[in-house]
C-alpha cells in the first residue's frame, strides 16, 4: 500500500536533489514517493538577486503534494531551510488560525539535516555575522565552495566524493541576505540532524542554533538525531538518514 505522507526533499547550496539519491532510492523502495526540489539558484544565469524564485518553487510543490490530499515531510538541508521555511508563511498563518483548506494534506513534520535555524527577520548572512566563510569563493554574485572534499564530503572516500564534487554549481550569492518572515519550527513538529564531523555547519554552530530555538521556543525540535557523518549523511549514511526519516514520517524506523 502506498504511503500516505510524500517526503519533498530540499537541497542546499551548490546542490541538486539528485545528491540526495542514495537515501531517496532506500525511501521510494520502502513505497514513499519523493519530490526533489530544484532550486532556481542552482547555477543560475545570471545569478538570482534575492530567493523568491527558490521560495516559490518550494511553495509550488508542497501545495501541489498537500493539494492531493497527501501529507508531507519537508526536509532541509544547509541553506534550503531559508527559502524553506519561507515558503510556509502561508501554510503557518492558516495553521495558527486553524483555516487550513479542506481536503488538503498537512505538514507532517519538517527534518532540518545539519541545516540552518534562523529566527522571523533572520537571514543566513545575518547568522554569519555578515563575515564570509572563509570557504567561500566569490565572485561578483556568484559563490563557490573552496575544497568542497573537505567542508561537504570529508567522511567520503575521493573516489565516492568526485562526481559530486563534479555536479556542484555556482550559487546566487545574494539569496544569503534575503530574511525569511517566519520561523514554522516553531508550530509545527520539527526533528534536527546533527551531523557531528560536519565542517560547513561545524558542530558548535549547530548545537547554538537549537539552543536559540529551545529559548524562543521550549517545545520546538522535540527530536534531536545525532551520527558521526559530514554535510552530507544523505550520501555517507543513507541506510540511517532513511530509518530516521521513515521515523519523522510516523513509520517504523
Amino acid at each position: 500500500m502506498a504511503s500516505k505522507t510524500d517526503f519533498i526533499i530540499v537541497p542546499g547550496a551548490w546542490h541538486g536533489p539528485e545528491a540526495f539519491d542514495p537515501t531517496s532510492a532506500l525511501l521510494e523502495k520502502a513505497g514513499y514517493t519523493i519530490h526533489g526540489v530544484s532550486l532556481p539558484c542552482f547555477g543560475a544565469s545570471p545569478p538570482l538577486k534575492n530567493f523568491d524564485p527558490d521560495v516559490q518553487v518550494i511553495r509550488d510543490t508542497v501545495n501541489k503534494v498537500l493539494s492531493s490530499g497527501k501529507d508531507a515531510v519537508l526536509i532541509y538541508h544547509s541553506y534550503g531551510s531559508v527559502p524553506g521555511s519561507e515558503a510556509l508563511s502561508e501554510y503557518v498563518k492558516k495553521l495558527e488560525s486553524g483555516n487550513q483548506k479542506e481536503g488538503w494534506g498537512k505538514i507532517r513534520r519538517l527534518v532540518f539535516c545539519c541545516a540552518f535555524v534562523l529566527p522571523e527577520e533572520g537571514s543566513l548572512m545575518a547568522a554569519l555575522q555578515f563575515n564570509d566563510l572563509p570557504w567561500f569563493i566569490v565572485n561578483g554574485d556568484e559563490v563557490l565552495p573552496n575544497t568542497p572534499e573537505k567542508i561537504f564530503y570529508n567522511d567520503l572516500s575521493d573516489e565516492v566524493a568526485a562526481p559530486y564534487i563534479a555536479a556542484i554549481k555556482p550559487h546566487s550569492y545574494r539569496t544569503f541576505s534575503s530574511q525569511q518572515s517566519v520561523a514554522p519550527w516553531k508550530v509545527i513538529p520539527s526533528t534536527y540532524i546533527v551531523c557531528e564531523k560536519d565542517q560547513a555547519i561545524p558542530l558548535p554552530v549547530q548545537e547554538g542554533m537549537l539552543a536559540m530555538a529551545h529559548q524562543l521556543a521550549p517545545t520546538s525540535f522535540d527530536v534531536i538525531e545525532r551520527c558521526s557523518a559530514s554535510h552530507s549523511p544523505f550520501i555517507s549514511q543513507p541506510e540511517w538518514l532513511a530509518k530516521m526519516l521513515i521515523k519523522a514520517a510516523g513509520g517504523a524506523a
